[in-house]
């Protein structure tokens, strides 16, 4: 049903490699698909037509969008910037304000879902929801760009397709023109990774010693650690009560994530849960005390998902 250019995939990564894409006009185009086809590292292009990737001296990077003709680029020199431009094919997906790379798609919101079909896809029906509804089903907005690892290893994209992810299924969905989507078997694919409409990059990967039926999210890797990020939602409806003498609840219907962390060692396929405080990462990185003390130590400031990124760099040095 599904129709991908597909190409195996390696880990190797060297160089890396910056550049810009531009169309005819020399406008630059968001959301241009980067693939090294012999190394096999992808990125997207952001809002200003640069991009940044993991490359050989050898590498063949491929450029994809919708309504361009693809483009190849061999001979790659480290350190000097790359700069493509798209010439269009003339077709639909090539618009006025194709500069941009955003599909008109794009513009269709998460709370219009109603009906996801198991695999094989089926047609949305309008959903209703209260207006001061909080929270997301979903992790993005709008659908947005991305590709797919998958089960066999390979790089899936298609500049057709746009995604999102279902906190609640916990499954990849994807859509081509917003009247179809199609929930991506779990057997199909074993990572994905999508770009917000700030073109923030999301990896998700399975880890079934965390949660055999959700992806989680990757919030660093390397040789020997891995962070990930295991996201639940869950809807909680409004439980507001009143009377008289006291009032308590939500007059609201809301929903609400829950998420916890982990450290992943690569050594003993073993996963350590944490929480966001000094004192339980130390016990996730017990066995390396000096060094995890000596990053604690020397970095303060706000625990979060930026702080996880950098100390899960540090820790795999």
């Amino acid at each position: 049903m599904l129709l991908f250019a597909t190409v195996q995939v390696t880990k190797a990564q060297v160089n890396s490699i910056t550049g810009s894409v531009t169309n005819e006009k020399g406008n630059p185009m968001h959301d241009v698909f980067v693939a090294d086809d012999q190394y096999k590292n992808a990125t997207f292009t952001d809002s200003l037509g640069n991009f940044t990737i993991a490359a050989h001296p050898d590498s063949k990077l491929k450029f994809e969008h919708a309504g361009y003709n693809d483009t190849l680029m061999t001979g790659i020199k480290p350190g000097a910037g790359i700069q493509v431009a798209l010439k269009s094919t003339g077709g639909p997906g090539a618009s006025a304000d194709s500069s941009t790379g955003r599909a008109a798609t794009e513009s269709f919101t998460r709370n219009e879902i109603a009906v996801i079909s198991n695999n094989t896809g089926g047609y949305l029906r309008p959903a209703h929801e209260k207006g001061d509804t909080r929270g997301s089903q979903y992790l993005f907005e709008t659908f947005v760009h991305g590709y797919m690892i998958s089960s066999a290893g390979e790089v899936a994209h298609n500049p057709n397709f746009l995604f999102d992810y279902d906190k609640i299924g916990g499954r990849l969905l994807l859509t081509r023109d917003n009247k179809l989507i199609t929930e991506i078997g779990w057997d199909q694919i074993n990572s994905f990774t999508l770009f917000s409409n700030t073109d923030e990059r999301f990896d998700f990967e399975k880890a079934p010693a965390i949660d055999p039926s959700h992806y989680v999210q990757v919030v660093a890797s390397g040789n020997k650690y891995k962070i990930y990020k295991l996201i639940k939602t869950k809807f909680a409806k409004a439980d507001y009560v009143n009377n008289g003498a006291a009032a308590h609840g939500h007059d609201y219907d809301e929903y609400v994530d829950d998420a916890n962390y982990y450290v992943f060692d690569l050594q003993t396929n073993q996963p350590k849960k944490f929480s966001l405080r000094k004192k339980s990462i130390k016990e996730a990185f017990a066995k390396e005390a000096d060094k995890i003390n000596k990053y604690l130590s020397a970095n303060s400031g706000d625990i979060d998902d930026a702080y996880l990124g950098k100390l899960g760099e540090f820790m795999n040095q």
